[in-house]
């Protein structure tokens, strides 16, 4: 799908558009269990493109007054903001949803965001040893380096989705090391793998640049620009923009779901999905 790019908000237009602090995000529950898992600061901390120097970088912090961050942190949020072609906004704009006067919201595409309760990962998780989740064939891809790990580049490390009675899973790790209040209200520590569940991204529409922001902070643990590149105030330059470009903008696209029918081949030993592929990607 070509018809969209990812970008992120500068920290001009956090005040301009008077855009919710990450605290606010945080407490209203608009920080994905996904990005508190993968190391987005417990406070909501999300990057903007502002510059301030070569080597730091505005983010939005806690009160929205904004603070300088080294470029090759991994603790802060991403918040991406989607612009879409001028055909893919006209098709938008017919389903929008008033959220309040002159406010829209928009349901499109799809993201892991929040981790399923309790009892139904320990269910997953028997359903997974026994190989009853069926692999849709797509992955989605994050930094297997710590966020402490500033002067390391980017390892990418692969995770694959799931689907079980239509509803689409990944089986991911946590990697922060505070201990994480999950949206299920129960608790996560540091190397704990969970289920995620693969939901529809809803997005408020800025009307004036006929653009989406993800109503929710999506991801954490990506640096903007890696250790040793300085940030020269084009974001098309940043190591942030590229993985946008490269995974995250491909990852928020449905892929093509198998059906249920499964195949086993007892006689040697060894598991084969049979299934037929529906629908066009999105």
């Amino acid at each position: 799908m070509d018809d969209f790019e990812l970008t992120i908000l500068t920290f001009e237009d956090t005040k301009k558009y008077h855009f919710k602090t990450p605290q606010e995000l945080k407490e209203n529950n608009e920080v994905t269990d996904l990005a508190l898992m993968r190391a987005a600061h417990c406070e909501g901390v999300f990057w903007t493109s502002s510059i301030n120097h070569t080597n730091y970088i505005m983010t939005n912090n806690k009160g929205g007054e904004g603070s300088f961050t080294w470029t090759s942190d991994r603790e802060m949020g991403i918040l991406p903001v989607l612009v879409p072609s001028l055909s893919l906004w006209k098709q938008l704009l017919k389903s929008k949803i008033e959220i309040d006067s002159n406010r829209y919201q928009v349901s499109f595409l799809e993201y892991p965001q929040e981790a399923v309760k309790e009892q139904e990962q320990a269910f997953l998780k028997e359903k997974l040893t026994s190989n009853k989740l069926l692999p849709t064939g797509k992955v989605y891809t994050f930094d297997s380096v710590h966020w402490e790990n500033r002067h390391l580049p980017f390892i990418g490390l692969a995770y694959k989705e799931y689907i079980y009675e239509n509803q689409k899973y990944i089986y991911v790790n946590t990697f922060q090391n505070y201990t994480i209040l999950l949206s299920t209200n129960n608790v996560s520590h540091f190397g704990e793998n969970l289920f995620v569940k693969v939901e529809p991204v809803l997005w408020w529409m800025d009307m004036e640049k006929e653009r989406l922001i993800s109503s929710k902070v999506l991801l954490g643990g990506i640096p903007f620009q890696e250790c040793g590149k300085k940030y020269n105030g084009n974001f098309s330059d940043t190591f942030l923009k590229k993985y946008l470009d490269t995974y995250m903008k491909k990852e928020l696209i449905p892929f093509n779901v198998p059906s249920k029918s499964e195949v086993f081949d007892s006689n040697e030993n060894l598991q084969r999905l049979v299934y037929k592929r529906y629908g066009k990607r999105g």
